[in-house]
């Protein structure tokens, strides 16, 4: 009964089964290589045979893992807020955020009309990149990310779990459903594509991306504004949510964490390349040895052997 017991806990917790897994698949998996080893060239031997192999495997694992971003991973990328601005983004702290030229944008009465480059990305492609083109070279790189863009996307992820959380603002906001983003920007990082990329100007992209070794920085801005407190209507669906044109555009600022998703594969990868080194080099000199000793027992034997400390 104790052993159905014992039985039914493994079963049941998963962390327990795991590590029973992880366990037999060592003892089994690099057990068995080893049992063949030692049988056949002794325990010590066997034991360096297999140490050699399984961080000469670790090495080409972790290279793998290095080169295509996947097993072992650390910090993930992801946006940093660093300023909240309400108002005027000319009065930033942040110099980069400064270099703005909203004017360039479609203007209505209350300032840079947001609907309207919404609506000209989605219906409109190429009025829109004539103006994006226009606003990034009179901004000094910065452009509109159009709501397609994947990195807006984050971006406003992030803004949803900081903005309410922030202590120090005072702008009435408690959750995702008080404010409503109006537009994005983004500026620097490492070089991408250009709008209709051909097979070169993908190598070539490549290439310069491989041997950039720093990553420039890479600032976003998100612009928010506080929508107008409604109260739905008992059985009808909830009214559709409308900016509060007295309240402050907020623009919030944040830089680009490239963090160190590689970084634990790359220490793997040149930990284990660096202990398979040091151990084919112990099995080179063992090696040397072994042919010196037997070369001395084959003269010993014929009787050409030189004796310690004499002459040939």
């Amino acid at each position: 009964m104790q052993t159905l017991n014992l039985i039914a806990g493994i079963a049941f917790d998963p962390t327990i089964r795991g590590i029973l897994a992880v366990l037999v698949g060592v003892v089994v998996l690099m057990g068995s290589v080893y049992l063949l080893l030692a049988t056949n060239t002794g325990n010590r031997l066997g034991f360096l045979l297999a140490l050699t192999g399984f961080f000469g495997w670790m090495a080409i694992m972790g290279s793998i893992w290095w080169i295509y971003g996947i097993g072992m991973q650390g910090q993930a990328p992801e946006w940093d807020v660093v300023e909240y601005n309400a108002g005027d983004v000319e009065q930033a702290v942040t110099d980069k955020v400064t270099e703005l030229e909203l004017s360039d944008l479609p203007q209505d009465d209350d300032g840079v009309d947001y609907e309207a480059m919404t609506t000209l990305a989605e219906e409109d492609p190429e009025r829109f990149a004539e103006i994006n083109e226009q606003f990034e070279e009179d901004s000094n790189g910065w452009r509109w990310m159009p709501a397609s863009d994947p990195s807006r996307g984050e971006a406003e992820a992030t803004v949803s779990d900081a903005l309410p959380e922030c202590s120090t603002c005072n702008f009435g906001i408690e959750g995702p459903a008080d404010f409503l983003v109006l537009g994005a920007f983004e500026v620097g990082g490492k070089e991408g594509l250009p709008a209709d990329p051909s097979r070169w100007d993908r190598i070539r992209t490549q290439i310069v991306s491989a041997f950039t070794i720093k990553n420039p920085e890479r600032y976003a801005v998100v612009q928010v504004q506080k929508v107008i407190d409604q109260t739905p209507e008992p059985g009808q669906a909830p009214p559709t949510p409308e900016v509060d044109p007295a309240e402050p555009v907020i623009s919030v600022v944040m830089i680009r964490d490239i963090g160190d998703r590689r970084f634990p594969a790359a220490m793997i990868t040149i930990g284990s390349t660096l202990i398979f080194a040091l151990l084919c080099w112990v099995l080179h000199q063992r090696e040397r040895i072994l042919e010196s000793n037997l070369a001395h027992a084959e003269a010993v034997r014929n009787g050409t052997a030189v004796p310690s400390g004499a002459t040939a």
